[in-house]
């Protein structure tokens, strides 16, 4: 009895899982609250000083999207991911032996958002997409699953690390990390169509009655920009941004405020988080193959108020805490897996990369807002309660949004 060979679209999704782990966002936003707890203690900058720093990294990434979207329309996913991680990891190896004053740092972070711009989710969606058709959900959350392995992996790995040898040692092991084991795998696996690699488009039941113009069939930009679907999703992803990182950014400090645990500890609920964002991709990217969309994220999103709602009350390490971390990750899975789905659905094909990157913007935008956002609020009341109340509000608001989106008419 012989059997299927395994399409080999899945190889390339498990090359871009390895690469996502590593991205940029990943590796900065997952190791952010560790890094700057180990710079507290060595150099003696204050939390605040330094939140400004991920804000300028977000605000770098959000004004380099468009032309990362530019650079993968016309030089194609495998090219521009392979120059964004030589440059990425250069700029890691070169920020790890001169980082010595609070300018310095807010200058690489800058430069870390910029430049990692080119390793992020955006890279590969063109070329995901083209790939997979009827498993375009389940292949897109399998794929973007790597930046939750990074979120699970990164922050106990940088802290074992920063413990053991230093702070500046764990930026050369991420540089290395980069070189030695993700930019092969792309050089080898990313293509950017089946037929680059010699492969049939199987990706469904009967590959006969597949529409091999698929890649050309959807919106042009300046049509999706006339559509309601269009706005509501910007809007979506703003507060998706906003709440996201204004929780990221300041979820360290905040429960080392409250003596809620030592930072081993708060290191390992930051890494039951990403284990959570990976399930949260697979089981949301299944789900969102099956079922409407809108419904589908809708309750993805309400996971994160949920979280919030339980932050209000923990100030220990504990069952709490945990159900705290597992909820908040499958909801930054589901928003992850959301985008992704929400513009091929919406907007087809044609130019994918240029729309979501509108998107992508919007949802930089707000996680470059959330974190002032959140301390502007904390400064003016005595405790963490009304920042969190708001970040819930945003949360629900998100969700109301998404279920008024009509079913899509291209994708």
């Amino acid at each position: 009895m012989s059997t299927r060979p395994l399409y080999r679209g899945w190889h390339m999704v498990g090359a871009v899982l390895v690469a996502l782990m590593l991205c940029g966002t990943t590796t900065i936003v997952a190791t952010f609250g560790i890094v700057t707890a180990h710079l507290t203690r060595s150099l003696g900058w204050t939390q605040g000083a330094m939140a400004t720093a991920l804000s300028l990294f977000l605000l770098a990434t959000t004004l380099a999207v468009p032309v990362v979207g530019i650079a993968v329309d016309r030089f194609g996913s495998r090219r521009t991911a392979m120059a964004g991680i030589v440059a990425f990891a250069a700029l890691l190896a070169v920020a790890g032996g001169t980082i010595t004053s609070l300018r310095g740092l807010m200058i690489f972070y800058t430069l870390f958002g910029a430049v990692g711009a080119f390793t992020n989710p955006i890279v590969y969606i063109k070329a995901l997409s083209t790939w997979f058709d009827r498993h375009r959900g389940f292949a897109l959350g399998l794929a973007v699953a790597g930046q939750g392995v990074g979120g699970a992996i990164l922050p106990m790995a940088v802290e074992y690390v920063s413990e053991a040898f230093g702070w500046r040692y764990a930026f050369y092991a991420l540089a290395a990390a980069l070189m030695l084991f993700v930019l092969p795998l792309v050089a080898l696996f990313v293509r950017d169509d089946p037929a680059e690699a010699a492969v049939p488009f199987a990706d469904a039941a009967d590959p006969a009655h597949i529409d091999h113009s698929m890649a050309q069939s959807g919106l042009t930009v300046a049509q999706a920009l006339r559509t309601r679907a269009f706005w509501i999703i910007i809007a979506v992803f703003l507060l998706f941004g906003m709440t996201s990182y204004a929780l990221t950014a300041n979820f360290v400090a905040l429960m080392l405020e409250r003596g809620a645990g030592t930072l081993p500890q708060i290191a390992m609920l930051s890494s039951l988080a990403g284990v959570a964002m990976i399930a949260g991709r697979l089981v949301f990217g299944w789900l969102l193959d099956r079922f409407p969309v809108p419904i589908v994220g809708a309750g993805g999103v309400l996971c994160a108020a949920a979280a919030l709602a339980i932050l209000l009350r923990v100030d220990t390490i504990g069952i709490a805490a945990v159900t705290m971390s597992v909820l908040m990750g499958i909801a930054m899975g589901a928003e992850t897996d959301l985008l992704s789905i929400l513009v091929g659905r919406y907007f087809g094909q044609r130019a994918i990369s240029r729309i979501y990157a509108w998107h992508n913007v919007s949802f930089l935008l707000g996680a470059a807002m959330g974190p002032p956002l959140f301390a502007t609020l904390r400064g003016r009341f005595a405790s963490a309660d009304i920042p969190i109340l708001t970040l819930i509000a945003l949360v629900i608001l998100s969700a109301a949004l998404l279920l008024m989106l009509k079913r899509p008419v291209v994708g």
